[in-house]
């Protein structure tokens, strides 16, 4: 009796090794594969995308997150060497940053942010890599608000295609 019940045990044990090494116990988020980001990278880019353009308080809904939308934006849509001066002007912008306030991005005030921003094009201490970081990251901020259905439908007025039906109109 106790043999069939040590096989039973070795039975269930061996089928939970082999579901448990499917399992995923990391809340990584999606993966892209053309841009490898460490998790410091990715923070970098979700503050800076903040501090751009704050959503706090608005009721503005995507069906994704602005470092999502810019992280597939590149994935998808840039080119290789493209993707690899990003990734090197996010570097020489950390440093830069380490350079101008000895201290690292997320610690920075909103003053000092704003600051940064209104200065970054005049700055010695930025590279032209970190300035090319720094403007599409803020362009593609730009895009993906403007994109999004709160700000068509709320700031433009916009109508999806064929738009209302009037009837009985006088020509």
């Amino acid at each position: 009796m106790k043999r069939r019940e040590a096989i039973q045990n070795m039975f269930l044990l061996s089928a939970g090794l082999t579901l448990m090494s499917s399992c995923q116990f990391s809340e990584s988020g999606p993966v892209y594969a053309n841009v490898p980001l460490e998790k410091g990278q990715r923070t970098l880019i979700d503050l800076l995308t903040n501090a751009i353009l704050p959503t706090e308080g608005t009721e503005v809904t995507t069906p994704e997150s602005t470092i999502d939308f810019i992280l597939t934006m590149l994935n998808d849509c840039t080119d290789p060497e493209d993707i690899q001066a990003y990734l090197l002007g996010m570097k020489e912008f950390q440093q830069g940053i380490k350079e101008l306030h000895n201290t690292a991005f997320k610690k920075l005030t909103v003053e000092q942010q704003i600051a940064l921003f209104e200065g970054i094009g005049d700055s010695e201490k930025m590279t032209e890599a970190a300035k090319t970081f720094f403007n599409k990251t803020a362009g593609m901020t730009r895009q993906h608000f403007t994109s999004s259905e709160y700000f068509m439908k709320n700031r433009l007025d916009f109508e999806f295609a064929p738009g209302r039906y009037l009837g009985c109109e006088p020509v």
